[in-house]
């Protein structure tokens, strides 16, 4: 009986020491916080504390080191002027059983920027609409580089923006660029940069933040009226009003008049019935506008209506157009280069009709022989428009995957499309509008028309697809919705180096808990682990399968490297031998009771 006593007690006590042994390698110390970040100059404070029976416990540190104490749980490492940038600490403890271990603190030590500052490239004074220009950001005096983004503006809209993988810990400068392709809308933009510190969750919240002082843009421009004719009924309060927004201030000139005028801005009441021609001029170019000036009484207008008043027509198609009359005449008749009418004398309403057109700057104009009046004239205006043959998106000079932060020039060539000033060219990134291009050409015959686009491609581009669409507008009497011709999308891979979201996790051991090291790059990266006993090159590991410690996972690939610790915490009681030995001691203190 006694045998089967003591059995039972040997048993238990085993089957304690056995719970009790499954973290031994976990060292017993807890470090408040478990992460420092520090400004430069600042003070810190760190508390190490145990709940275990010890032979002395301290700190070691390039700064701030605290000697080994016995009759403490708990000490503190304490700078109150940090001025090392790589400072390394440790608390350690000297266990009963002779044994020693260390736990790392992770301090980060952060400087913001002297100063932002931005400037363009080999560039003074104002740019020129559709070039391009090159802005530079200058960050002096930063620390770590690898939180640092820089971030570009244009007033409130973030246009790019950049990170650095240099672990350099000590104060850096920096520079970023960014290309610009400026249009006239910009004229008195403001473009800014920014430098954002992301120092994590330890790090002081919101993240600190310098900006440059921001850069007006002056953008020169030609003038362009938002419509090319205009019809003015005579009256005391109606102008004929030319004025046009341009960049520099354009000077005007009129057709049509006895003397000379510099005016934008002319009295439709002081001029004779007709077509009065007003031409907008600066360095960069220059646009007209026809005014058509007719009278409130109909003895100086001539007296025919067309109908429709304008033609839009797709080369090769059909067109027919009304000119009507309410007086008396001697003839009436449609003169163009195609379908001609003869003058006839026993008709009001004469049309003119084409079923084939093939000429592209047709000018077709209904004249007529009033009883009483002098021979007068009413043009058609007309626009014989074509789709592009195609649209086609490449690259220029490259072939294969991008590299994540360089730049490329896409291209879009517009095959065989007319005519091209009402031609717009867009850019998309998927369903994004990203740019889009107008031509200012009068010619109306068919063009073939090359427009690029630079881009900077980061990670998130990857797979993206770009893609350009040639949209002609031609006007309220045009088709509707307005003819569109789009690109094949380009599909783009972007090459990017590894980037974990974090670069430490701890994990509690439990049989569905994983050290997951994968990350998403490309190309696919390789993985490997330190501290491990066997080669292992997967990127997820079994807590429960592995002793309590840290384990540094590293992937890498082409283009670069990036590493992640892995802490593994048991579930089980922290043992010493002096919990083993107690385990012992009761067990044999109850047989000899028994």
């Amino acid at each position: 009986m006694l045998q089967l006593l003591f059995g039972f007690v040997f048993l238990a006590a085993v089957s304690q020491l056995v719970s009790l042994t499954g973290a031994q390698s976990e060292c017993p110390l807890q470090l408040d916080p478990q992460r420092v970040v520090v400004r430069y100059g600042g003070s810190v404070a760190v508390n190490c504390n145990t709940s275990v029976l010890h032979k002395g416990m301290g700190w070691e540190a390039s700064e701030g080191r605290v000697s080994m104490t016995k009759n403490q749980s708990l000490i503190t490492w304490r700078v109150s002027n940090l001025r090392e940038w790589d400072i390394t600490t440790h608390c350690f403890i000297n266990s009963n059983n002779s044994t020693q271990c260390q736990v790392d603190l992770p301090v980060t030590v952060y400087k913001t920027p002297d100063s932002v500052f931005i400037s363009t490239v080999y560039h003074r004074g104002p740019m020129t609409e559709g070039q391009q220009y090159e802005l530079q950001c200058d960050v002096h005096n930063v620390a770590p580089v690898q939180y640092l983004t820089v971030k570009w503006y244009k007033g409130q809209t973030l246009l790019n923006q950049t990170n650095f993988d240099d672990t350099i810990k000590t104060p850096v400068n920096k520079t970023v660029t960014l290309l610009i392709r400026p249009d006239r809308a910009d004229d008195g933009a403001e473009y800014w940069c920014e430098a954002e510190l992301d120092l994590g969750a330890e790090g002081p919240q919101p993240h600190p933040t310098n900006s440059a002082k921001p850069l007006n843009v002056e953008v020169y421009y030609k003038p362009k009226h938002s419509n090319s004719t205009e019809t003015i009924i005579q009256d005391d309060k109606v102008m004929l009003d030319c004025t046009v927004k341009a960049n520099p201030a354009p000077t005007y000139t009129w057709d049509h008049l006895k003397e000379k005028i510099s005016s934008s801005v002319l009295k439709s009441s002081e001029l004779s019935p007709g077509k009065y021609t007003c031409t907008a001029t600066n360095t960069l170019g220059r646009d007209s506008k026809v005014f058509i000036v007719k009278s409130t009484g109909a003895q100086s207008e001539c007296p025919l209506q067309l109908d429709p008043q304008r033609v839009v027509v797709r080369y090769g198609g059909s067109v027919a157009a009304n000119c009507s009359t309410s007086v008396l005449h001697e003839g009436m008749g449609w003169e163009a280069s195609e379908g001609r009418v003869s003058m006839t004398k026993n008709q009001s309403l004469i049309t003119w009709r084409v079923s084939e057109l093939r000429e592209w700057d047709i000018k077709p104009f209904c004249y007529i022989y009033p009883i009483y009046s002098t021979q007068c004239q009413v043009d058609l205006p007309f626009t014989v428009y074509k789709t592009p043959d195609s649209v086609f998106i490449s690259t220029v000079y490259h072939r294969g995957p991008m590299m994540e932060g360089q730049q490329y020039e896409l291209q879009c060539d517009v095959h065989n499309v007319a005519p091209v000033q009402y031609l717009t060219v867009k850019w998309y990134k998927g369903q994004t509008l990203l740019h889009q291009t107008n031509f200012t050409d009068t010619i109306k015959t068919p063009v073939n028309e090359t427009v690029t686009l630079l881009i900077r491609p980061d990670r998130a581009d990857d797979g993206a697809q770009y893609w350009c669409e040639a949209e002609l507008d031609l006007g309220a009497e045009g088709p509707q919705p307005h003819p569109t011709n789009s690109s094949k999308p380009l599909n783009v891979e972007v090459y990017y180096k590894p980037k974990h979201s974090n670069s430490t996790e701890t994990i509690i051991q439990d049989d569905k808990v994983m050290l997951d090291c994968t990350v998403k790059v490309n190309p696919a990266p390789t993985y490997t682990w330190d501290h491990l006993k066997e080669k292992n090159n997967s990127s997820v590991l079994k807590s429960s399968a592995l002793s309590p410690g840290k384990y540094t996972c590293t992937a890498t690939n082409t283009l670069g490297r990036d590493s992640k610790v892995f802490i593994v915490k048991s579930t089980g009681i922290r043992p010493t031998f002096w919990t083993v030995l107690t385990v012992f001691q009761l067990s044999i203190a109850l047989i000899i009771v028994i």
